[in-house]
């Protein structure tokens, strides 16, 4: 006899949830100016990560205007150099789930690669919100401001990195219970 296993039962109930605000799209190029995750253990939050880092470099209009964050707010912040080791402590072995999480895991990676050599750290398990928001709506956009007024979450996204990693928590643990209700299957991986 064989056991199935529903969709929504693959999803973790222990994970983090991660994001990152930047200076630009570019890993090789930009930096990160913003931390925020939250440790969720059997789908609750149990403990938060946030930190605004110095990335050293400037941030440009255009970026202060997306997240709010300015170079006055990340002067005489840490630099990522002294975030990365208690980062990484907080993340244990946990699977980390993100909106667009290649797009954070590369930053981390290329980070941990030039801070910390060739460490691996960030090569871990991952679930993206939006691609299982794709597989759940396709006609439907998938930004996360997109999931979470149609999840019924909130009306705007701060683009902040607790808030924004509070919001993708949201975001999945309503995706598990949409899955569960049947409504909708998850693809094999």
């Amino acid at each position: 006899m064989s056991v199935v296993i529903r969709p929504a039962e693959r999803l973790p109930k222990d994970y983090t949830a991660l994001d990152l605000e930047t200076t630009g799209l570019s890993a090789q190029r930009d930096r990160i100016t913003e931390i925020g995750a939250v440790k969720i253990r059997n789908g609750r939050i149990v403990d938060t990560f946030d930190q605004l880092v110095d990335p050293g470099t400037l941030i440009t209009p255009n970026i202060t205007r997306l997240t709010g964050i300015t170079n006055e707010m990340v002067e005489g912040m840490p630099s990522l150099e002294a975030v990365l080791g208690p980062f990484i402590d907080f993340l244990e072995d946990d699977v980390v789930i993100g909106h667009n999480i290649r797009f954070d895991m590369g930053f981390l990676a290329e980070a941990e690669h030039r801070i910390l050599g060739f460490t691996n750290h960030f090569m871990r398990p991952t679930l993206d919100t939006m691609t299982i928001d794709k597989h759940l709506f396709p006609s439907e956009r998938h930004r996360l401001v997109d999931l979470i007024q149609r999840y019924g979450i909130a009306d705007v996204e701060e683009h902040r990195a607790l808030s924004d990693a509070t919001q993708t928590y949201q975001c999945l643990e309503w995706q598990r219970r949409y899955i569960s209700c049947d409504a909708a299957v998850l693809p094999q991986s």
